[in-house]
């Protein structure tokens, strides 16, 4: 007969291989982590403002990994980095050199960089940490509209945490352009800061006043971009950075706003190479 010390041992040896034995598209063991066809395990962190989403590829489930903190577009939301097919592609090419992603609500589909976004990005920031090994190192990574809480957690430090690198896709960060050349912008603007003051939170016109305005930063950009203008945006944003000291990289696209010469494995893999860069 069995000792009984030693039930409990089996029964755990049980429990996890039933868990490592899970089919994609399948949760994994009795949590809610899904894994997925491509061998990353995703995660759906539910918050009150909107859930976030963490993705952990398979080389992060055996050692500490960076994250990347992905914010979306505006009209978007965080599952767009998995189910679009573009932008999945952008994605999987950076998670697969060894970072986690955390695709965040940013607290809505259009809030420009608030003070709602910014806390929901720490929320969800950290309510991801205890579900992955973590090595202490964030990048940022925003996506059009995106591109205001992307930068605005780096130079702000709303972390509490240094930003280690800052991507921009066609990134928006200049707020008082976007306001002054578009009446839909500026309704959207106004409602998403609720009366609130804007001060402190446009990357390009308060750039000066950031403690993290040294972070590294790479802008992806296309001079066809009718949507998000790069010589206003993160091409200026750019030059302001270099001013200071901080290393910068641009990659030059073609074509309209957020087209495949923006989101694509290439644009993903060159994204991965300069995070690694800064460690």
């Amino acid at each position: 007969m069995l000792k009984a010390k030693a039930i409990p041992l089996i029964v755990a040896a049980l429990l996890s291989l039933g868990s490592t034995q899970a089919q994609p598209g399948q949760t994994v063991g009795n949590s809610s982590w899904k894994l997925d066809p491509d061998g990353r395990r995703s995660l759906i962190l539910p918050d009150p403002a909107g859930d976030s989403q963490l993705v952990v590829p398979s080389v992060c489930w055996q050692r500490a990994c960076p994250v990347v903190i992905v914010s979306h577009g505006r009209g978007g939301q965080a599952s767009d980095g998995s189910i679009h097919k573009p932008f999945d592609a952008l994605l999987d090419a950076i998670d697969i050199q060894g970072f986690v992603l955390l695709l965040s609500s940013d607290g809505g589909r259009e809030t420009w960089g608030s003070p709602v976004a910014l806390n929901t990005v720490r929320r969800a920031y950290r309510a991801a940490l205890p579900r992955f090994q973590h090595d202490g190192r964030v990048y940022t990574l925003g996506i059009s509209m995106g591109g205001l809480p992307a930068t605005l957690t780096a130079y702000r430090r709303t972390l509490g945490i240094p930003v280690k690198a800052v991507g921009l896709v066609a990134g928006r960060v200049n707020l008082k352009d976007g306001v002054r050349t578009s009446k839909s912008r500026a309704r959207s603007v106004a409602a998403a800061y609720s009366g609130a003051s804007t001060r402190g939170h446009d990357p390009v016109n308060d750039f000066g006043q950031f403690v993290g305005r040294r972070t590294p930063l790479l802008v992806v950009s296309s001079p066809q971009d009718q949507v998000v203008s790069g010589v206003k945006n993160g091409l200026l944003l750019a030059t302001l950075a270099r001013k200071v000291g901080a290393k910068t990289k641009v990659i030059r696209v073609m074509g309209p706003h957020l087209n495949r010469q923006y989101v694509n494995g290439d644009v993903g893999r060159q994204i991965g190479l300069f995070f690694s860069t800064y460690r």
